[in-house]
């Protein structure tokens, strides 16, 4: 929905193939080292509850 309503109207007037291209070059590396590490680090506690107690 954030991509719909912040990038995807910049990219409306490009053929479908160059669109097609572009959007996973761009959001796996931003997903990757950006979105992910910070998701990880917030919700660490959820995650990872079961897995401190036991080995």
């Amino acid at each position: 929905m954030l991509y719909d309503g912040l990038v995807a109207e910049f990219f409306h007037a490009w053929p479908l193939a160059a669109r097609t291209l572009v959007f996973p070059i761009v959001l796996a590396p931003l997903l990757t080292y950006a979105v992910m590490p910070f998701l990880s680090r917030v919700l660490r506690a959820w995650l990872y509850r079961h897995s401190r107690g036991r080995r």
